[in-house]
């Protein structure tokens, strides 16, 4: 292609030179790269189902973690409530 990449895929830049930093190097930037898709694909899932990519869950009130919020002993004024001491 007549074309030489370096570091972070700058044209003319020079490579590097160490096979085993060289290959450390490509498998974090593989690996970031996996991290960033993943990301990604959580903000979509989230904006799925809230509407919103950017953290606002008081708009998804279909949460199961929400099954128990009318329940007598889950707020005030009765408290936390747990007759059976399994949270002790």
């Amino acid at each position: 292609s007549g074309w030489d990449y370096g570091p972070y895929g700058i044209p003319g830049a020079e490579r590097i030179k160490d096979p085993v930093l060289r290959k450390k190097k490509l498998n974090s930037e593989i690996a970031n790269g996996r991290l960033a898709m993943m990301a990604i694909i959580g903000m979509f899932f989230q904006d799925g189902l809230t509407g919103s990519a950017w953290g606002d869950w008081a708009l998804y009130t279909d949460s199961p973690l929400r099954a128990y919020e009318n329940e007598v002993g889950v707020q005030a004024p009765v408290g936390f409530w747990d007759p059976l001491g399994l949270a002790a």
